[in-house]
């Protein structure tokens, strides 16, 4: 269902939803009321419109062509800063700050001070200090997506995101795609037992995404023959077990979501005197958490984290100067990298 262009509440529809003048409600913004008197009961009702919407006065924003401060919020569910978090965020920051610089806007990082990361505080969103807002994160929380989305204030989010009700405006990595040519790369090259393996929840968009390029990748009447289970691991600490079920299963290749359970599962491997890519191909589908950095020139794809926020952001802008009535959903190219942990299997099964 179309929403209708978006953009920030004035003070004319502050005005409009609490039913007073609008000279009313730059009294109450003001607090310039000595001279006149504006009840309790006004006040309050005035205040509670601007929380419900969102609204932010901003006296610099009136001096500018449609009211923009050409600024981009940039908003984050996780911390941005601790190192653990440098290869996630940093690629993203540096597309978003380049592509900034060539539209002429200026990023606004916000940040949330202890607990859980908020869009919402005390029923309003310092967001609206920007003209729009970049958002991403790993761990969202959708409820928030929702109700910003509703608030009608601009965003696109960085990744693959489904809400319930109107759809939202995002830039997502087309892992499918990716997923899918290495999972028939790997048909191409005889192996006719091939599974899927993840650490962690398989229920989080970017797992869902790759899986489906997985099973797409299945030709029509021979799926049981040339396809093995998908897994999900509890932690690394599993992968000894799923080691047992592959060589069990006469499987020879493994798809796996994240460089740590490829790390995990080669030095299994290695444990057990059976050679990558010989006895077991892996194909690694770029999730670098927690990745050890070994060194391994893995076969897989490149999530392109930095053309996402460059994408983003030149979406977001085009939002701003000319708004939609529905949200615009994008995808980027994941480059495939051809490592040298796939092979032709050594035993065909």
């Amino acid at each position: 269902m179309s929403r209708g262009p978006v953009r920030r509440p004035t003070q004319a529809d502050i005005a409009r939803l609490a039913g007073v003048s609008q000279a009313t409600v730059s009294l109450v913004l003001n607090e310039r009321d000595s001279d006149v008197r504006i009840s309790p009961a006004t006040r309050e009702r005035v205040l509670a419109a601007i929380r419900e919407w969102g609204y932010v006065a901003n006296a610099s924003a009136r001096s500018l062509a449609g009211g923009q401060n050409k600024i981009i919020g940039v908003f984050t569910f996780e911390p941005v800063f601790p190192t653990t978090s440098v290869d996630f965020y940093f690629p993203f920051l540096l597309g978003m700050e380049q592509a900034a610089a060539e539209l002429g806007y200026d990023l606004l990082l916000f940040t949330s001070l202890g607990g859980e990361r908020q869009v919402f505080r005390d029923g309003s969103t310092r967001l609206s200090l920007a003209d729009g807002a970049l958002l991403l994160g790993r761990d969202p929380n959708v409820e928030e997506i929702q109700r910003l989305r509703d608030t009608g204030f601009p965003f696109v989010y960085v990744g693959h995101r489904e809400v319930s009700g109107a759809p939202v405006s995002y830039v997502a990595a087309d892992y499918a795609t990716a997923t899918q040519q290495l999972t028939e790369r790997l048909f191409e090259l005889g192996h006719r037992r091939v599974a899927y393996a993840r650490i962690g929840d398989g229920d989080a968009q970017p797992s869902r995404d790759r899986e489906k390029g997985f099973r797409r990748a299945m030709p029509a009447g021979e799926a049981r023959r040339l396809t093995g289970p998908v897994w999900t691991l509890e932690s690394a600490d599993d992968v000894a077990g799923l080691l047992a079920e592959i060589r069990h299963g006469g499987i020879t290749a493994v798809v796996a979501e994240q460089v740590l359970l490829a790390e995990e599962l080669l030095a299994c491997a290695q444990r057990h005197e059976m050679s990558v890519p010989d006895d077991l191909s892996i194909v690694v589908l770029g999730d670098s958490t927690g990745a050890r950095r070994t060194g391994t020139p893995w076969t897989g794809l490149v999530v392109p984290r930095e053309q996402m926020g460059r994408q983003a952001t030149h979406l977001l802008a085009r939002l701003l100067e000319a708004p939609e009535p529905d949200a615009r959903r994008e995808n980027v190219e994941c480059p495939l990298t051809p490592g040298a942990t796939v092979a032709s299997p050594r035993r065909q099964q």
